[in-house]
């Protein structure tokens, strides 16, 4: 059965976020006043994050949020999206559509909320890299906003120790191969995601975390504009290897000793 867009009542958001015009629509089931308030003062670090790639000045984020899972399928194969999901899957963002659609809410308030940040967060990556951005990157800042939460002194970040675990047990297993998964294309990268006990995803977010956390700033302000040259052929790998301090060895070796 088709799930007619129109069925789904629309609202929107208009404001000011740190000298970005961003401008939230709001599509599907209706959201609590409370979830919105919350959504829109994360947007606003996420906004203030990205900022400083180059985001536009004026965004448009659209958001569908469906309470029940089965209709967000019904909806997605109204607006022919034909995907191969992960079975958890939570969410998705459409490329096609520019939009972000939450497949359910069933999990919860607070877990729908960190899928949401998560999805959004794939709109501000396209708008900095265009349309394929390197997987790891994509997914590990998702990941990486997905582990946020508002506080009182800011968004604090959280890198859970069950994902600690995982990295140091890759390294002892030797299944770590920076090179190898830094320039892999999404095809790869969701393959190991689906196989290998979210190797992919937390690996991402271990290193966008490091990146972050550990890195100079202009580091990685110089990577990113490295991945917005698309005329440069480069690999990933040897892009780091030109704005690293010390080259790509270098930096297989800190990353290592952040987790190991």
């Amino acid at each position: 059965m088709r799930a007619p867009f129109l069925l789904f009542p629309l609202f929107i958001f208009c404001g000011l976020l740190n000298a970005q015009t961003v401008k939230i629509e709001y599509a599907g089931d209706p959201l609590p006043d409370k979830d919105r308030r919350n959504i829109e003062e994360f947007i606003s670090y996420e906004v203030d994050f990205y900022t400083q790639f180059g985001l536009p000045d004026t965004l448009t984020l659209q958001l569908h949020v469906f309470e029940d899972r089965k209709k967000a399928m019904e909806y997605l194969e109204s607006v022919d999206i034909h995907l191969s999901l992960p079975f958890k899957a939570s969410g998705i963002y459409s490329p096609k559509l520019q939009k972000a659609i939450i497949l359910g809410r069933e999990k919860g308030q607070e877990r729908s909320l960190a899928i949401i940040y998560h999805e959004l967060s794939h709109h501000f990556v396209r708008q900095i890299l265009g349309r394929f951005p390197p997987s790891w990157l994509n997914e590990g800042l998702s990941e990486y906003f997905e582990h946020c939460k508002v506080t009182k002194k800011g968004l604090r970040h959280t890198f859970t120790e069950y994902e600690q675990g995982r990295i140091r047990t890759m390294y002892m297993l030797g299944e770590i191969d920076l090179s190898a998964f830094m320039n892999s294309g999404r095809g790869k990268f969701m393959k190991r995601q689906a196989t290998d006990e979210q190797y992919s995803y937390i690996l991402a977010h271990a290193l966008v975390t490091f990146w972050i956390e550990k890195v100079p700033r202009d580091t990685m302000k110089k990577l990113i504009v490295s991945l917005q040259n698309k005329n440069d052929s480069s690999t990933v790998s040897e892009r780091i290897d030109s704005v690293y301090p010390g080259g790509f060895l270098k930096f297989e070796k800190d990353f290592e000793a952040a987790y190991k």
